[in-house]
This record gives structure tokens, C-alpha cells and sequence, in this order.
């Protein structure tokens, strides 16, 4: 049993390790604030299990009362890295739906504290208390959830409708794992009583601070972010990306109209920024669309003032952060 949690335990690790490392590659090559917030969500999850290991590896061997599988462990810092966890999911949320506010972007993550120390001060020690310091987690996730439907709702923009929708599967699969944490924490916490055999093995240490459902959820998010950063690092093999290749034109007639939407480019606009980003000149440009090549500049003076960038270059590196 020690072996299996061990070896298991470090898989989940390891695969945190790799999503932050394709994470950070993604983002040095993107710029794409997401999969910064990505890193350090695996980061501070990764840091969360190790506490969880180092509390493992100290009490090796040495069965625990059970009037101590109640006890929360080192709270400060299981809080500091669950708001590190928590924090980095909310703004990945808010880059996602164009939400720039400070106080949208860092109250959650404050009232997240201030209840884990209320918890934590004033209930209790015994099994409710136990079970509201973990289910704080997913009632943040909850949150998340239901602010993003909500958003979803009331988008009347078509193009936005879309972008979002391709996170559906993601959203559909954090809601059924963070339904299967709480009916875990419920039935180990509230229900589930170690006696017997039972408590006298080393079952209940393993038991009392990790939730599987919880390492599965992370493994999604894992699965999501590798893909993501695989597709980015894929399509930046070289730098800049090479215009005419497929996955490149893909890339940019899926990103494109959310783009033009964005930043409220007229028609004439947009068609000028998918040449420009095909790597054409302004004399192609107004060959290709039979205008005159001040127009184009002019239509291209307009663009860089609407996307508020300096250059064509930094009009390519600006969309390709999407």
C-alpha cells in the first residue's frame, strides 16, 4: 500500500513539473498571459503535494491517533498554497473573458483567506471543521464555474460566443471532478469512520489529506495545458512563424474574426491584417485587394492605432499571443 501511494503520488508530481515546463515554454514563445497563470498553478499544486509527502515521509511508519485524522496540518501554508492554486485558475478565467479589473482579479482570492482563517480560528477541531478548510477549495472553483456561465450568458457577440465555446469540454469536466472532490471529501470526512483493522494500519494518513478526484481534475487541467503548449511550440518552431505553412493559415482564420471583433476592425481592416499576417508587403497587400498603396497604409495606420502597437511586427507578435 505505501509503495502504490508513493509511486502515485510522484506521478502526479511529475506530470505538474511537465505541464509547468511546457506551460513556460508556451509563454516565453506566446507572450500569452494564460499559460503564465498556468505555471504557477502547477507550481503551487506541485508544493501542495510535496507538503502532503513530507507529512507522509515524517510520520513513515509511526501510526497517527485517531483523534489527530482531523487535524489540519500546517494550515497557514496549506492555505497560502491553496490561494496560490485557486488564484492562478481566477486569472486565467478573467484573461479569458477580457476582464482587467484589480478588485475582480484579487477580492476572491482575499475573502478565499479570510475564510480559511476563520475556519481554521474559530471552528472546532473534529471532522466539520476538517471538511469546511478543504471544501473551501471547491466552493472557489464554484465560483469560477458559475461567473463564467453567467459571462457566457450575457455575451450578445456571436464571435465570442464561439471563442468560448471551445472551452466547453474543459468547463463540463471541472464541473463533474469538483462535484466527484466534494463527494469524496463528504464521504472520507463526514461519513467514512476508520476503526477497527482499519485504524490501526497507515490507511488513514494517506487518506486524511489527499483527494483523488482533486489529483484527476489537476491531470485535466494538465492534459488541456500540454496540448495547448504543444500547438503553440509546434507552430513556433521557427520564429517568427512561418506564414504559409497550414497550421499557421489555420491558426489565423481561427483566431482572425475574435481578433477583428476585439479591437473593432472594419471589414476592409481585418482583410488587410490576415495579408499582413501571411507575411505579404503593402505592395502585394494592394495588389491582391486592388487599392492603392497608400490606402493600404492608411488602413494599416488605423489598425496599429486600434491594436495600440507601433509596427507590423508588433501587430504579428500581438495576435499571435491568442
Amino acid at each position: 500500500m505505501e509503495i502504490v501511494f508513493y509511486v502515485y503520488t510522484i506521478l502526479v508530481m511529475l506530470v505538474c513539473i511537465a505541464a509547468s515546463t511546457i506551460t513556460i515554454s508556451a509563454y516565453l514563445i506566446s507572450r500569452n498571459r494564460a499559460h503564465l497563470f498556468a505555471v504557477f498553478f502547477f507550481l503551487f499544486y506541485f508544493f501542495d503535494l510535496a507538503l502532503i509527502f513530507q507529512s507522509e515521509y515524517l510520520n513513515h511508519g509511526t501510526l497517527i491517533p485517531l483523534n489527530l485524522y482531523y487535524e489540519i496540518d500546517q494550515p497557514m501554508l496549506k492555505t497560502i498554497f491553496a490561494v496560490g492554486i485557486l488564484e492562478s485558475i481566477w486569472l486565467i478565467v478573467c484573461d479569458h473573458l477580457n476582464k482587467e479589473s484589480i478588485a475582480l482579479k484579487i477580492g476572491p482570492a482575499m475573502v478565499f483567506v479570510v475564510v480559511s482563517f476563520l475556519v481554521v480560528a474559530l471552528m472546532p477541531e473534529g471532522d466539520w471543521r476538517q471538511w469546511c478548510f478543504y471544501s473551501l477549495r471547491e466552493a472557489f472553483f464554484i465560483w469560477c464555474l458559475g461567473y463564467s456561465f453567467i459571462q457566457y450568458k450575457h455575451t450578445k457577440n456571436a464571435v465570442e460566443h464561439a471563442r468560448l465555446r471551445r472551452y466547453k469540454p474543459l468547463f463540463l469536466a471541472t464541473i463533474v471532478l469538483v462535484t466527484c472532490i466534494v463527494i469524496e471529501n463528504t464521504c472520507l470526512i463526514l461519513i467514512w469512520k476508520p476503526t477497527g483493522d482499519i485504524a490501526s494500519s497507515l490507511l488513514p494518513l494517506y487518506l486524511s489529506e489527499r483527494n483523488f478526484s482533486e489529483n484527476t481534475l489537476v491531470l485535466a487541467y494538465a492534459f488541456f495545458a500540454l496540448r495547448a503548449g504543444i500547438l503553440i511550440l509546434h507552430l513556433r518552431a521557427k520564429e517568427p512563424p512561418t506564414p504559409d505553412s497550414p497550421a499557421s493559415q489555420r491558426h489565423i482564420e481561427s483566431v482572425l474574426p475574435q481578433y477583428a471583433e476585439q479591437h473593432k476592425l472594419t471589414p476592409r481592416e481585418r482583410d488587410i491584417l490576415r495579408l499582413t499576417l501571411l507575411g505579404k508587403d503593402y505592395q502585394n497587400i494592394a495588389s491582391e485587394l486592388q487599392l492603392a498603396i497608400g490606402t493600404v497604409k492608411s488602413h494599416t495606420h488605423n489598425i496599429l492605432k486600434k491594436t495600440s502597437q507601433a509596427s507590423r511586427q508588433e501587430l504579428m507578435q500581438d495576435f499571435w499571443k491568442d
